[in-house]
């Protein structure tokens, strides 16, 4: 490509040229061909000269080299051979890359400790019971108790039963409390509850009353306690004597936590304290009587059959309740017992019809005419 400074001073030089060689040739000085190739798809252009005249005196001779002087003709010349047309290669267009989003790099927090966890509660080898089971209230049969207690075990049971009997009702319950038992609306006794705590290697249990209300009639006399007794009213055969210090009762049905007979002695010493005497705790009936030889006051008795074998073996007994006032009398009764959360009672009428409340937490008793 010429820009057009060059241009003109090339064009400067050919028309010289032409000049030069045409007034030459009109002299039949000079001679020439030229000789056009074409490689590579640009024209080349040589010129042969065959000769060369002399060159007339203040005539100046340019001398252009031969491919300039192939450039300059081939600006010139419109010879369709001699000018190849050459088609532009087209430019390639960068096609601009996107750019492409970073990755971000995540942020490395620093170390911190492992969290600790709480270990395992280990597996007790013994039960424990650590708050003894309490009930919430006295109720009617057919609500609801809620009992709070707490205990170390791998598991617990809530237990029901009538007192004084072995007919328990067992809840599978949490190891701690508080936990609701529903009473039975046909219920008419008083309820002991066992808590029953079970671990690998022993067994915890423990017990409290539930206090159910009843109404009058569940009981056989008047004016008893508002609560249920702990079973229906018995009758049983008695026998009763009255001594100076005190009273001896003996019931078939003893109405004591183990069945069989029963001997009751009362005395009226302060506290009005008695004592009871099992079945397994007698003396045979069929034991021979003491050589001993009893002179009582005029008026006054020495016992027989059972509570004289028992009087006359026992000289605590004996010199506690002294002689008898009557002999002894045999009748039939009426008993009938509670369990409270205070301790297990026995009510009986006497020979008289007076009402004996015995006490067995306190070992105590007491006598009352019935409303």
């Amino acid at each position: 490509m010429f820009y057009p400074k060059e241009k003109s001073i090339l064009k400067q030089l050919l028309t010289l040229f032409l000049f030069s060689t045409l007034w030459l040739t009109a002299c039949g000085e000079l001679e020439f061909g030229v000789e056009t190739k074409v490689s590579s798809g640009r024209p080349e252009v040589t010129v042969v000269t065959t000769a060369v005249a002399e060159i007339p005196e203040g005539m100046v001779l340019v001398t252009v080299t031969p491919s300039a002087q192939a450039t300059a003709l081939a600006e010139v010349t419109a010879t369709p051979t001699a000018v190849a047309s050459q088609t532009p290669t087209p430019t390639a267009t960068n096609t601009p890359t996107p750019t492409k989003e970073p990755t971000p790099t995540p942020i490395q927090l620093p170390a911190t400790r492992a969290p600790v966890l709480p270990s395992p509660t280990p597996t007790p080898n013994w039960a424990e019971i650590l708050i003894y089971p309490t009930v919430s209230s006295i109720v009617w049969p057919g609500e609801s108790v809620t009992v709070e207690y707490e205990v170390r075990s791998n598991s617990a049971a809530l237990c029901l039963a009538p007192v004084f009997t072995q007919d328990w009702t067992c809840h599978s319950a949490p190891t701690s409390g508080p936990y609701t038992l529903n009473i039975d609306s046909t219920t008419k006794t008083n309820l002991l509850l066992e808590l029953r705590a079970f671990a690998a290697d022993s067994e915890a249990v423990s017990s409290a009353t539930i206090m159910l209300y009843c109404n009058e009639d569940e009981w056989f006399f008047s004016g008893p306690p508002a609560t249920c007794p702990a079973g229906a009213p018995l009758e049983t055969a008695a026998a009763y004597q009255r001594f100076e210090h005190g009273i001896m009762f003996w019931l078939e049905k003893g109405l004591w936590w183990e069945p069989g007979e029963m001997i009751y002695v009362l005395y009226d010493s302060p506290g009005q304290t008695f004592e009871a005497y099992p079945e397994y705790a007698l003396p045979p009936s069929d034991a021979p009587m003491p050589e001993i030889e009893y002179d009582p006051p005029e008026g006054l008795f020495v016992p027989e059959s059972g509570f004289g074998l028992l009087w006359r073996e026992n000289s605590w007994i004996r010199q506690r309740l002294g002689w008898a006032l009557i002999p002894e009398t045999g009748f039939n009764t009426t008993a009938q017992r509670e369990f409270t959360q205070d301790g297990a009672y026995l009510y009986l009428l006497d020979f008289e019809d007076q009402l004996i409340v015995l006490n067995f937490y306190k070992g105590t008793w007491a006598e009352r005419s019935q409303p």
